[in-house]
Parts: C-alpha cells; sequence; structure tokens
C-alpha cells in the first residue's frame, strides 16, 4: 500500500494541494487527506487505492522503497531491499490496484501454491474480493491448491519452470530468479519485471490459453485450507 510520504511527495510533483487531490479524487475529502498525510489516522485500502488511482491517472507511478516518480508506461522493476523481503508481495499490491472495479482477471503461470505465506495468501484474498476472477496453471501432478479446483489446469509434463508469471489488465509481470541454487529460493538474487504494454499483454493472454485448453484439470486437492 502507498505511505503518507509518497502521497505528499506525489502532490509536490504535481503541484497539487490537500484540496485538488480531493476534489479529483471521488469520495475521498480534504480533511481525510490531511489526518493520512499527518499520520492520524490509518486509512482502509479502499481509500488509499482511490488516492492512488488518482495521482497515477495525473502521471504519477508510485515505487517500492517509498519512491515517486513521473510514470515510465513501458516498465517497472521491483527489486529486493534485503535478503528476506517478499517482492511477491509488492506485485500482489500492483495487481489489486490495477483491476480493483475493473472486473479483470488475472491470470497465474508457474505457480507453485505450497509455498504460499499466510501474508501471500491474505494478499491474494484481498485481490479476489474486488471481483478479479482468477486462473492458474501449475506443474503436472500438482495437488496443493489453494482456491476452486476450476481455477487450475496442470501444464503438460515438462512444460514447468520455477519462474511464475502475471497477466492482469494490460501488465505481464514476471519474477526473475538468478544465482547458484544453495537449498533455499530466498537465496537467490530475486526481482520482478512487469510490462505494461496492452499488446504484449494480449499476446501472453492467449499462450496461457492455449496451455489451459490442453491442460488437465485435477481432481482434488492436499492443501490444508481452500478459500473462495
Amino acid at each position: 500500500m502507498i505511505s503518507r510520504q509518497q502521497i505528499k511527495a506525489a502532490r509536490a510533483m504535481l503541484d497539487w494541494s490537500q484540496k485538488v487531490l480531493a476534489e479529483n479524487c471521488a469520495n475521498v475529502s480534504e480533511p481525510t487527506i490531511k489526518l493520512i498525510e499527518t499520520g492520524k489516522i490509518n486509512s482502509t485500502p479502499e481509500t488509499l487505492g482511490a488516492i492512488q488511482q488518482t495521482i497515477e491517472d495525473a502521471g504519477i507511478e508510485f515505487l517500492p522503497q517509498q519512491g515517486v516518480r513521473f510514470r515510465d508506461d513501458l516498465l517497472t522493476i521491483i527489486e529486493k531491499e534485503h535478503e528476506n523481503d517478499n517482492i511477491y508481495l509488492k506485485l500482489l499490491d500492483d495487481i489489486y490496484y490495477t483491476v480493483k472495479n475493473r472486473h479483470e482477471e488475472v491470470l497465474h503461470s508457474f505457480i507453485d501454491n505450497s509455498f504460499s505465506s499466510p501474508s501471500i495468501i491474505d494478499r491474494e484474498l484481498t485481490v479476489r474480493r474486488t471481483g478479479a476472477k482468477t486462473r492458474h496453471l501449475v506443474r503436472y501432478g500438482d495437488e496443493y491448491l489453494n482456491y476452486p479446483i476450476d481455477e487450475y489446469r496442470w501444464l503438460p509434463e515438462g512444460y514447468y519452470i520455477n519462474n511464475p508469471t502475471t497477466i492482469y489488465a494490460d501488465k505481464f509481470a514476471i519474477l526473475v530468479q538468478s544465482g547458484p541454487y544453495q537449498g533455499k529460493v530466498s537465496q537467490y538474487v530475486q526481482k520482478i519485471i512487469i510490462i505494461k504494454n496492452k499488446d504484449i499483454a494480449n499476446v501472453k493472454r492467449l499462450e496461457f490459453d492455449m496451455l489451459w485448453q490442453i491442460g488437465e484439470k485435477p481432481q482434488k486437492t492436499i492443501a490444508e485450507a481452500t478459500y473462495e
């Protein structure tokens, strides 16, 4: 979620007062913005999302590490700040802000739900509550499935690679892993590359659908808990 410091920095870049931001942001008042920026309230994801969308529509991009810049519409790179940084949560934040109120489909490939921490599941459920539909392509024979089985297809044997990708709206994201494997995924050097381009996203969506059509539907899940 965006921070109060990022909101203030973005307003400064746009030369917007709190009043101007409120006038452009539906259902968010000037007093609310003031309270958020002074840290006197912890706002809801819906309110912060509305503020972020308004500022992004004006040409500003929010970055990891409290960054703010004028938007580059083609490429965003999210990098780890420290060894145990879970950058996948930052991708899920971007998915949430991109698809909310748009009823877009979110397509995950090369996913392994058994690695999903409680924080990842919580963030995924936040995305699902936007009304976004989700489908997953997973390793052949994988039965550790956190969501309804209808949302899954097994990739053909030999097609799975450990580099998750996601397609959402006009964006294609890939988790890049490099460095020698030493027994823990966290020991890879990781980053996420997000390409914002409608044509690229549509091509990747077609590729996903081709694999979906030939993929086999699992019949059960062995996950300890499942979610709608």
